[in-house]
């Protein structure tokens, strides 16, 4: 209903045209500010279900077919296919192109409109080159509250005062060591047309053993960030932590990691402490692009699994936290991020890359236990070391109903001393290989490069790691489920996805080692080596179930598994 009294509304303001109107033009900017009204029915149109969503430059090309609605933010777009339903372009510009056909509305504010003469609209053409102001929150967009100036001085500051936005109590992922780590404090943003700044103060206060206030329980974050242009421009940024990480998190997301191990008291990741300072500068082209060069100064120390509460086998014991490598280390690192997804949560096709190269030297006073094939016993030392990761991912979306996804992820040392156990690397489970069981005994001299002598929460020790993924996904119009009398009525359906996987990966050792794990620098473990599955699922558009089996070990069984929709 509110969706449309805020259409009648829109098509009551004044600055519309009709699709048969040529705008091969420009249009020139408004001095108006932008109307309430239409900065609200934008919000909703943005937030709603949509078949394309984008940050960013987004293209429909010539051929393609976008069969629904479509919502840009900070364009521009660029259509000269066929989109099925009504378009929104929030803070960016719109060109319609030869030969294109939009079937509903295009509506686009601060920005504008070139449009070729023989491109087809269907519904009415609203420019408002006004900016619209407002902040995302999850996501989604909102729309600033509207502030009368009652002043000289309150006129001045206004658009400042409305762009910082405190964010006053947060948390992140629930884990076997932290339990639920509670963040409070202010999270600042203020952004402009050129500039950028993020400002974040947390505490920390761990409540796996609920609240006892010592200096385990506490830790903190401080970070601010800078970014200056609206295209290419520098980056500048500062940050001191007492922070418990993740050993690896790439496999799977924050929040499946924390669902996993609240619901079903299974841990997929190992955690160490990090206490430090670090600053780093750089520079973005857009939002696409950003390079980044980071030094830091921390010292690394190992935590002991707690017993946080979880909703089933509560009962159980924990898988213990890894001990790793305790000390105080010096870390340069570049890091390069491209991310030119039509959408984050959903994407449809775009490139995401994240690649960073680290060179590090720690002095130590102990070393986690390792298995005697990865790494030969020796006394707390100096260490110096080069690493480097990869993780690339392309979205192909193949027609309006199938899409093709490929990853590839690399990483490993390139240089100097042994790698940390900080900096090592595991295969197997849901996030990499979901045929093979997580940090198996029986498969872990390819998945975790450790023969069969048991190590204490059984870590990841390869140097190196290679992983290719393939999926491709396929849409089924979901009904109503009790025919025309049940459900239908309710205005349940929905849509949802059948996906065809396949994964090949291991991991391995370098130089001279014991035993058949290790390879010379210069070489890559032969294919018959790498282990694979293969599996299906059914994306339901909240979760997707998934079964996969091993194809390169015959006995491995049939392995389900629950996502948060995509594998990646």
């Amino acid at each position: 209903m509110r969706m449309l009294m805020l259409a009648c509304a829109l098509a009551l303001l004044p600055g519309a045209t009709r699709a048969q109107i040529t705008d091969t033009a420009r249009i020139a900017p408004d001095t108006a500010a932008l109307p309430r009204a239409v900065a609200e029915y934008v919000a909703l149109r943005y937030n709603a279900d949509v078949a394309l969503r984008a940050r960013g430059a987004a293209t429909v090309a010539a051929g393609e077919v976008v069969d629904g609605d479509v919502a840009v933010l900070r364009g521009p777009l660029t259509v000269r296919g066929r989109i099925g339903g009504n378009v929104v372009v929030v803070n960016g510009d719109a060109v319609v192109g030869e030969g294109a056909e939009i079937e509903g509305d295009l509506v686009i504010v601060g920005g504008v409109l070139a449009r070729d003469s023989s491109a087809r609209i269907g519904g009415i053409v609203r420019v408002y080159t006004s900016p619209m102001s407002f902040h995302e929150e999850g996501g989604r967009i909102v729309v600033d509250a509207d502030r009368t100036p009652d002043d000289w001085w309150s006129r001045i500051f206004r658009r400042d005062a409305e762009s910082w936005r405190p964010r006053l109590l947060s948390a992140r992922t629930y884990n076997r060591v932290e339990g639920l780590p509670v963040l409070l404090g202010p999270s600042l943003r203020h952004e402009t047309s050129t500039v950028t700044v993020e400002v974040d103060a947390f505490g920390i206060v761990r409540t796996a053993d609920g609240f006892d206030w010592d200096g385990d329980d506490i830790g903190h974050t401080l970070r601010a960030d800078v970014r200056i242009g609206g295209g290419l421009g520098p980056i500048l940024g500062a940050s001191l932590y007492d922070v418990v990480e993740p050993v690896q998190d790439w496999e799977l997301t924050d929040a499946e990691a924390g669902l996993a191990t609240f619901f079903l008291h299974r841990d997929y990741r190992d955690f160490y402490d990090r206490h430090g300072a670090s600053g780093s500068i750089g520079v973005h082209a857009g939002r696409d692009v950003t390079l980044r060069l980071e030094y830091g100064a921390e010292r690394w120390g190992s935590r002991d699994v707690s017993d946080p509460w979880t909703l089933f086998r509560n009962g159980a014991a924990w898988r213990p936290n890894p001990a790793v490598d305790d000390g105080f280390v010096h870390l340069a690192a570049a890091t390069l991020e491209i991310d030119t997804r039509n959408d984050v949560e959903n994407p449809w096709s775009g490139w995401y890359v994240t690649a960073d190269f680290e060179s590090g030297r720690g002095d130590f006073r102990s070393f986690g236990a390792t298995d005697p094939l990865s790494r030969a016993a020796s006394a707390a030392g100096s260490v110096r070391w080069r690493r480097g990761f990869l993780d690339l991912r392309r979205y192909n979306r193949l027609s309006p109903e199938g899409q093709l996804n490929l990853r590839l992820v690399a990483g490993g040392w390139l240089g100097g001393g042994e790698l940390p156990l900080q900096r090592r690397f595991s295969l197997g489970g849901p996030g990499s290989l979901p045929g093979f069981d997580f940090r198996s005994g029986e498969d872990a001299e390819r998945l975790q490069c450790a023969s069969d002598a048991t190590v204490p929460g059984a870590p990841g020790q390869c140097e190196r790691v290679l992983l290719a993924q393939i999926e491709y996904r396929g849409d089924v119009e979901m009904g109503p489920f009790f025919g025309e009398r049940g459900p239908a009525s309710w205005g349940l359906q929905t849509d949802a996805f059948w996906i065809l996987f396949a994964d090949v990966g291991r991991g391995w050792l370098v130089g001279p080692r014991a035993g058949s794990l290790a390879y010379p620098s210069d070489r890559l473990p032969s294919l018959s080596t790498f282990q694979t599955d293969i599996g299906a699922g059914l994306d339901l558009g909240i979760l997707a179930l998934y079964a996969a089996k091993s194809l390169s070990d015959a006995d491995e069984p049939v392995n389900f598994f629950v996502r948060v929709r995509h594998r990646f």
